[in-house]
């Protein structure tokens, strides 16, 4: 669903620098700019911004909330692939988050996807309380002290929790919802129990839960969880999400079905894990 208008010209500063790659996902044409050589997004964000979608019913008007932005690919995904927002994008990172704004200009969403500077920890400076009605996070998945830290810190940063944690995601969340409002998110399965307990806490119910497995019969790697401020209405497990299969790219054709053609049958696939 393509929710933006088309840019007929691209300006000198819309082209990537560089030490940029122009990189392109999903089915609607959304273009991003990512470091030649640092953190890059991985399919994680597809899967994340198809999860938020389609287990959600909202107004095409409600507004949605992205915490830890990046490169802007799932706010990007979300108002141009699936018909959701407006979008306010928050990104820490300086130059990450002049990367977003220009891909949101390149992608013509301006009207749609707002970029906001900012630190969800302190997100009562950046955003309005209860004001949106869905949160969406791909959020650093490591915990501050596991394994060596990236030298590089941006990549540090959008890996690994130096900057903000579970908790504080989720916290960030419940702050920005109104009641009933639902936040998604993905994080490693390994994770799974630690991320329930924090949403718990915060009485954001989980409603929908779903495992992510690259082959049928591997263990799963991520999941995924929408849950629903103040109102527990019980909790849907849903078939595990397999990855890899038959289909073009080499995708199950669920995943597959979320790629252009042209990105399945000629790139490899994004990462699957950081």
């Amino acid at each position: 669903m393509q929710a933006c208008r088309t840019r007929p010209v691209t300006p000198s500063h819309l082209q990537p620098g560089p030490d940029e790659t122009l990189d392109s996902i999903g089915t609607a044409g959304v273009r991003v700019f990512q470091r030649r050589n640092g953190y890059r997004f991985t399919l994680d964000a597809v899967l994340l911004a198809h999860f938020a979608a389609t287990e959600s019913t909202p107004s095409p008007a409600s507004p949605v909330l992205e915490l830890g932005a990046g490169s802007g690919v799932v706010s990007l995904l979300l108002v141009k692939q699936f018909g959701l927002g407006p979008v306010d994008a928050l990104e820490l990172q300086p130059a990450v988050f002049a990367r977003l704004t220009r891909a949101v200009a390149l992608n013509a969403c301006e009207a749609r996807v707002r970029p906001v500077l900012g630190d969800l920890c302190r997100i009562r400076e950046f955003v309005t309380g209860g004001a949106y009605g869905h949160v969406v996070s791909n959020p650093p998945f490591r915990v501050a002290d596991a394994g060596v830290r990236s030298p590089d810190d941006e990549r540090a940063i959008s890996k690994s929790e130096v900057a903000c944690d579970a908790q504080a995601v989720i916290t960030a969340a419940r702050y920005a919802l109104a009641p009933g409002g639902l936040v998604s998110l993905v994080y490693p399965a390994a994770r799974a129990a630690e991320v329930l307990g924090f949403l718990a806490q915060a009485k954001l119910h989980p409603r929908v839960l779903r495992f992510v497995h690259s082959r049928v019969d591997a263990p799963a790697t991520r999941f995924l969880v929408q849950a629903v401020r103040d109102r527990d209405r019980g909790l849907t497990v849903r078939p595990p999400l397999v990855v890899h299969g038959e289909g073009p790219g080499g995708y199950a054709p669920e995943v597959a079905a979320l790629m252009d053609p042209p990105l399945a049958e000629q790139a490899p696939p994004p990462n699957e894990s950081d």
